[in-house]
């Protein structure tokens, strides 16, 4: 059930649509991905619904907005439930949190580690996890789904002692996890046949998968990003609610 102020709220939901933080890549559709996941779904807990709105010209700005509001919402000590939008939006969500819950781990369910070097300074979505490093210790971040690398991220990696795990791996990587995390969710993690809508239909894993890896964290904090429905054909978004509803669950237990 939607409430109306957060401190009657179980959850808090935030919708983030934004695509300005996709440039290398022309299958953009994420802009309108929060309303159609959320549609007029019902949901068995009490969320309140808050929305942040894009500077359609200024990515820097977006993520300004992004963390301001962020940092206000957690003052209401609720879960937070962030809707994207592409996964640069996570960045300023991820790291408002991290200053507030300093113990918080960080576990990227994702096909891509998103630790590729800025392009014009931009904190770009595949970049995020390589600016967020400036607040995470390396052992408090978990790749979970991981199929694709780039060059500049496996030049990182011979430096650093990151816990990559592949799909084949995930549910065991994922019940070693102890203590709270965020969860971060792109959708591209799952299989093509399961979500095609999506910038970089990359992944390997079935949505039990997914939902095995996040009934064994200790989420506090989530998001679900990279959903184009202008790409799909209905199965993305399908698994796309799917998914949200696993996470509303697992904030709540």
């Amino acid at each position: 059930m939607r409430v109306n102020s957060p401190q009657e709220a179980d959850i808090i939901v935030q919708k983030l649509p934004s695509d300005m933080g996709i440039h290398r890549n022309p299958r953009k559709g994420t802009l309108d991905a929060p309303g159609k996941i959320m549609g007029q779904k019902t949901f068995d807990s009490d969320l309140m619904v808050d929305e942040v709105f894009p500077d359609e010209f200024d990515l820097e700005e977006t993520q300004s907005r992004i963390e301001n509001n962020t940092r206000e919402l957690s003052t209401y000590s609720r879960p937070l439930l962030s809707l994207g939008g592409d996964h640069s939006v996570s960045y300023p969500v991820i790291k408002s949190l991290k200053e507030e819950q300093p113990d918080l781990q960080l576990v990227w369910l994702d096909s891509h580690l998103d630790l590729k070097k800025k392009v014009d300074d931009h904190v770009s979505h595949d970049v995020v996890v390589r600016e967020l490093l400036d607040h995470f210790d390396e052992s408090d971040i978990h790749f979970i789904g991981v199929t694709r690398k780039d060059s500049d991220e496996e030049e990182l990696l011979e430096n650093r002692e990151f816990d990559v795990r592949v799909p084949e791996e995930a549910e065991e990587a994922a019940r070693r996890i102890e203590g709270p995390v965020y969860l971060s969710v792109d959708i591209d993690v799952l299989r093509q046949k399961h979500a095609p809508g999506t910038g970089y239909p990359d992944g390997e894993m079935d949505p039990e998968q997914v939902r095995s890896v996040i009934s064994c964290l200790d989420v506090s904090h989530a998001d679900l990003v990279e959903v184009a429905p202008s790409l799909d054909d209905g199965r993305t978004l399908e698994n796309a609610r799917s998914i949200m509803e696993w996470l509303e669950s697992a904030l709540t237990d």
